[in-house]
């Protein structure tokens, strides 16, 4: 589980945030913030990972003059679904492929590739894919940590 920014506490209203951080984007700043559509969430933000990318959410809750934002970090799922099914439908034809050339360049050639090349290509894809999740994730927090702070610099800074 990505480990989210810490939440912020600004002295400025809900909607002031959102004008102000919609300014920030506009700038160039605050590259794909969005403000939220639904009820629960304010806006919300892209934390690249590396190769995965996260969705930074974040919740506005309004105590008098002060609000509290509180931020979220959750996986985006189209890039690893996409990844799977490039994994698993690259693999058989990669076996015709390789038996195909191994027969062509060498006539005595006439073991089973499957049988080699399959444990080959499926037993790293664990740990494969281990290390492009924990990248993913730890690029991801660092980025939402730059986020948060680039949010937090904007709020503090007078109007």
């Amino acid at each position: 589980m990505a480990t989210p920014p810490p939440p912020l506490t600004v002295d400025l209203a809900p909607a002031d945030i959102i004008l102000r951080l919609d300014a920030l984007a506009r700038r160039g700043k605050l590259a794909d913030f969005h403000p939220a559509e639904n009820g629960s969430a304010a806006f919300v933000l892209t934390a690249y990972g590396q190769p995965f990318d996260y969705t930074l959410t974040a919740t506005a809750s309004a105590d008098g003059p002060r609000t509290t934002i509180s931020y979220s970090l959750r996986q985006q799922r189209k890039a690893p679904v996409i990844t799977i099914l490039v994994i698993v439908f690259t693999i058989w034809p990669g076996v015709w492929l390789t038996d195909s050339m191994l027969k062509t360049y060498w006539d005595a050639y006439r073991f089973p590739t499957w049988i080699w090349y399959l444990p080959l290509t499926v037993l790293p894809l664990p740990w494969m894919w281990m290390r492009m999740a924990r990248r993913s994730q730890q690029s991801a927090e660092v980025h939402s940590a730059e986020l948060a702070e680039a949010i937090r610099a904007e709020l503090a800074r007078p109007a």
